[in-house]
């Protein structure tokens, strides 16, 4: 497992969203699905539970928001077969068989309603300013992508194809042996695009490998890491990339507490990795200095675009923060607290 992750990612291709696997994940055999508007007391239910976990000796995997990674949007404690999960859009989740291992718990019941109608205009017009923001953000993704796409196509991919070969051989030298079954991959997102920037999660693993991946090269390595993991029957966490969500960006490997990790320049890591590989002076063996220079304009032009994105997306949680702010007089936090208190007493007795 690990401690801290995001199971949504703002990407090129819009809001992707891995919150649908909880309900296919072994590891979890009760999902509570929390339901509730702006400013009803979501993320600080989950603080709680999560703080409570905690307290009583399980370990606890905390799921960040990538519209307000200082927000949760949900808490798996594994030893208890445990999941809760904000439910509500972007990441909509609802109950495969409601009652049967999976439910709702309805935290917008805890608004005034006849308080909030008269602020209706002034909730809709701030819901609409949020909303307006993620037009530029993915617009700004996108064309950051395609230059970053543009950079690849400068490169040789005969040189490529070697240096992956030559680092897959470093990155993991030892031959595993064959599994008895095949190992699973657990996909989630270590990266974000947020508006506190862009930033990599620290996996929390014993050994980890830092790969410095500008030109977005390393897709192919890590699909080939995972692959030889899973092949030797090891489970593995498949980390994907927020700016190519289709490629992985990090492999962990639980059992072995180790992880790969691929850095980009603009993403803010946890820390720093005592063993390193550095894919980009690989690739720039033998190009000209001019083609260096046009490589370098590109990646600069592709960093402001990653910058406007990230103030798009602050201006987005401004907008969300007004609406917590006109929602919170109208919630009744004391029986907020009283569910937090029921559901926290329900979960620990039971075990």
């Amino acid at each position: 497992m690990v401690d801290t992750c995001f199971l949504g990612a703002n990407t090129p291709l819009g809001f992707r969203s891995e919150y649908a696997a909880l309900q296919t994940d072994p590891r979890i055999r009760r999902l509570l699905i929390l339901k509730g508007g702006p400013g009803c007391g979501k993320s600080t239910l989950m603080k709680t539970l999560a703080a409570r976990a905690e307290d009583c000796g399980w370990a606890v995997e905390r799921v960040l928001c990538s519209s307000d990674p200082d927000s949760l949007d949900g808490v798996t404690v594994p030893e208890l077969g445990l999941a809760l999960v904000d439910g509500t859009a972007p990441h909509v989740v609802e109950p495969a068989l409601c009652g049967c291992g999976e439910n709702y718990v309805n935290l917008g019941r805890c608004y005034r309603e006849a308080e909030l109608r008269a602020l209706a205009p002034a909730i809709r017009a701030a819901r609409t300013a949020n909303q307006a923001c993620y037009g530029p953000v993915y617009g700004c993704l996108r064309a950051a992508a395609s230059l970053t796409e543009a950079r690849r196509g400068l490169l040789s991919r005969t040189r490529l194809e070697a240096v992956t070969k030559e680092a897959l051989e470093q990155l993991l030298p030892e031959k595993l042996p064959q599994g008895k079954r095949p190992g699973t991959g657990r996909r989630l997102y270590l990266s974000g695009v947020t508006p506190k920037g862009l930033m990599t999660l620290d996996p929390g693993v014993e050994r980890l490998w830092a790969i410095y991946d500008g030109y977005g090269v390393g897709g192919a390595l890590m699909q080939g890491l995972a692959a030889r993991l899973t092949a030797a029957g090891e489970d593995v966490i498949l980390g994907m990339d927020p700016l190519e969500p289709e490629a992985v960006e990090a492999v962990i490997a639980p059992a072995r507490s180790q992880g790969w990790v691929r850095l980009r320049p603009d993403f803010r890591g946890a820390r720093l990795a005592m063993l390193r590989l550095d894919l980009d002076s690989a690739m720039e063996e033998g190009l000209t200095g001019e083609t260096l220079e046009g490589l370098k304009a590109l990646a600069a032009s592709g960093s402001q675009l990653l910058g406007q994105a990230v103030e798009w997306l602050r201006r987005a949680k401004a907008a969300h923060d007004l609406m917590e702010e006109l929602y919170r007089p109208a919630v009744d936090f004391a029986a907020v607290t009283r569910q937090t208190e029921l559901l926290c007493r329900e979960l620990f007795t039971e075990v």
